[in-house]
C-alpha cells in the first residue's frame, strides 16, 4: 500500500519499503479481522499481512503445503516490522448464492482430497470443554435439543474417530471462485488442523451451503459425506449441532447486538437439518 504524499509535489512514502522494492507498488484489496490482503501492480501475487505476531504467516503456509497448495506460496518472511504471506494471486471472488451449484463438484474433490490423510484420534477432551463453555453461556436459551445432538453421541463414543487434516473455516468468503472457467479455490488456512472431517463438512453447510434455501442445502451437504450410514450421519448430526451451538457463543461473546438475529437464522435451520437426519 502506497501512502499519499504529506505535501502536493512530494512523492509517496510505502508503507512497507522493503516489500515495495521487491514487489513494486502494493493496492489494497480485501480486509479481515486477522489481516489485511495487498496486491501487486501486474496482478500476478498477493501479500496478505497478519495484524498480530503470533507466526500465522509461517503457520498458513505450511499448512497450505500439507493440503497440496504448496505451488501457490511464494515465501513467508518478517520484514518492514510485519509477518507477511507471499502467495500467487487467483482471479476469483468469494462464492455467492448463485455460484454454490457450480462449485459442488470441485469442492467435493478438493474436500475429499484434503480429507484422505489421517493422524491420530480427534481430540474428544477439546469437544467436551467446548459443549462446557457453550452449555455455560447459553444456558439462558431453549437449546437442549442441540446440546443433546452433540452430547448423547460423544456419551456413547460414536465421536471417537481418527482425524483427518481439515480446513475447519469454510465459510463463503474463504472460497473463491473463478466466473471464465468455474474454478474454485479454498483459502485462509491459517485454523486447519487435524479434526473429524464431518466437522469440516457441517461448517461447510452451516457457513456456504446454508447460502441455499435449506432443502437444497441438506441435499447439496449430503453429497460431500464419505458414505450414508447410520454411524456418519449420526456423526454429521452431531457436528451440525456443534457448529450451530459454537456460531451462537461466539456471537453472544463479539457481538451480543447480532445473537438475536442470528439464532432466528441458525437454530431454525439447525433444527430442519436434525429433523432430517438420524440420531
Amino acid at each position: 500500500m502506497t501512502l499519499r504524499p504529506a505535501h502536493p509535489g512530494d512523492p509517496p512514502t510505502p508503507r512497507f519499503p522493503n516489500l515495495e522494492a521487491r514487489f513494486g507498488p502494493l493496492t489494497p484489496v480485501d480486509a479481515g479481522m486477522q489481516s489485511r490482503v495487498y496486491a501487486t501492480q501486474d496482478g500476478q501475487t498477493v501479500i496478505k499481512v497478519y495484524r498480530n505476531h503470533q507466526g500465522e504467516h509461517g503457520v498458513e503456509a505450511e499448512n497450505m503445503r500439507r493440503a497440496g497448495m504448496g505451488d501457490r506460496v511464494i515465501d513467508a518472511l518478517e520484514v518492514d516490522g510485519i509477518e507477511a504471506l507471499i502467495m500467487r494471486r487467483f482471479d476469483g471472488h468469494p462464492l455467492r448464492t448463485p455460484d454454490v451449484p457450480r462449485a459442488l463438484a470441485q469442492l467435493r474433490a478438493s474436500l475429499r482430497a484434503l480429507h484422505g490423510t489421517t493422524r491420530g484420534r480427534v481430540n474428544l477432551r477439546r469437544v467436551q470443554d467446548r459443549l462446557r463453555r457453550f452449555r455455560s453461556a447459553l444456558a439462558a436459551y431453549p437449546l437442549d435439543d442441540l446440546f443433546d445432538a452433540v452430547e448423547i453421541p460423544l456419551d456413547r463414543g460414536l465421536l471417537d474417530q481418527p482425524a483427518a487434516f481439515c480446513h475447519l473455516d469454510l465459510w463463503h468468503d474463504n472460497i473463491l471462485i473463478r466466473d471464465a472457467d468455474s474454478e474454485v479455490l479454498i483459502i485462509d488456512w491459517t485454523k486447519a488442523d487435524w479434526d473429524d472431517p464431518l466437522r469440516d463438512l457441517a461448517l461447510l453447510k452451516t457457513g456456504t451451503l446454508d447460502l441455499l434455501p435449506p432443502d437444497e442445502s441438506l441435499q447439496a451437504a449430503l453429497t460431500f459425506l464419505p458414505d450414508q450410514t447410520a454411524g456418519t450421519l449420526t456423526r454429521y448430526r452431531a457436528y451440525l449441532a456443534m457448529t450451530t451451538l459454537h456460531d451462537l457463543y461466539w456471537f453472544l461473546m463479539n457481538e451480543p447486538y447480532e445473537f438475536e438475529g442470528q439464532r432466528d437464522q441458525k437454530v431454525p435451520r439447525a433444527r430442519h437439518a436434525l429433523a432430517r437426519l438420524p440420531g
